[in-house]
């Protein structure tokens, strides 16, 4: 695993399965999107998978699981089925998850460790960038938006 950073990130879209949930019920409903998600685009490999997650509070979240993209080129990219959710520019903490998938919350766990070690607030936000069409595992760009 890569050190943690602090970065700007530009907003992004990210076209979708939607998914929501407590986080008891997300180890069911998000693997079923994803499987949801792969009828849809086929094998298009060309495409960046990831997943953001909103925490709606009160233990449910929102995920959208689907292609990355920028703002402006979401409208060009249509996918049977899926909606558009906004990821939010601004200033995000991330790191780069090079273990197995079932790993990742781990890897949350030290990027909201570090946020609150260096005194801030995590935001609604987290970003996860590395999911493949074909489901060949392999690094995931993790982030966590700040408040």
């Amino acid at each position: 695993m890569t050190d943690i950073e602090m970065v700007e990130r530009g907003p992004a879209v990210i076209v979708g399965v939607p998914v929501i949930g407590t986080f008891a019920e997300l180890g069911r409903l998000v693997p079923e999107a994803w499987r949801r998600l792969h009828d849809r685009v086929g094998q298009d490999s060309d495409l960046t998978l990831a997943e953001v997650s909103v925490d709606l509070g009160d233990g449910r979240y929102h995920e959208t699981l689907g292609a990355l993209t920028g703002a402006r080129e979401a409208r060009r990219l249509h996918i049977p089925g899926c909606v558009c959710s906004y990821v939010p520019g601004g200033r995000w903490v991330q790191t780069i998850h090079e273990g197995p998938e079932r790993a990742i919350a781990d890897t949350f766990g030290r990027l909201l460790d570090r946020i609150a070690a260096d005194g801030g607030q995590p935001g609604p936000h987290k970003l996860d960038i590395g999911y493949t069409v074909d489901g060949e595992g392999g690094p995931h760009l993790l982030a966590v938006q700040l408040a």
